[in-house]
């Protein structure tokens, strides 16, 4: 599934999970709640587009300029 992902430009729910330090769970109740960043559902797969993370990390930003390394996304 992660070259899947990567070839696709998304991140798989485990990234998403390792990057926002959150677990599966919270990750579902983020989706049902329409609170996290956008994703697609590939057969029974969840898969979040890397642009579609990004955006949510921006908005997660408080006070000062954004200073997110391009690397992470």
């Amino acid at each position: 599934m992660q070259l899947l992902a990567s070839s696709l430009d998304c991140l798989t729910e485990q990234d998403l999970c390792a990057l926002f330090a959150i677990t599966p769970g919270t990750a579902e109740a983020w989706r049902k709640r329409r609170k996290g960043p956008a994703y697609a559902l590939v057969g029974n797969r969840v898969l979040y587009p890397r642009q579609s993370v990004r955006e949510f990390m921006e908005r997660q930003i408080r006070g000062g300029e954004s200073t997110l390394g391009a690397a992470l996304l």
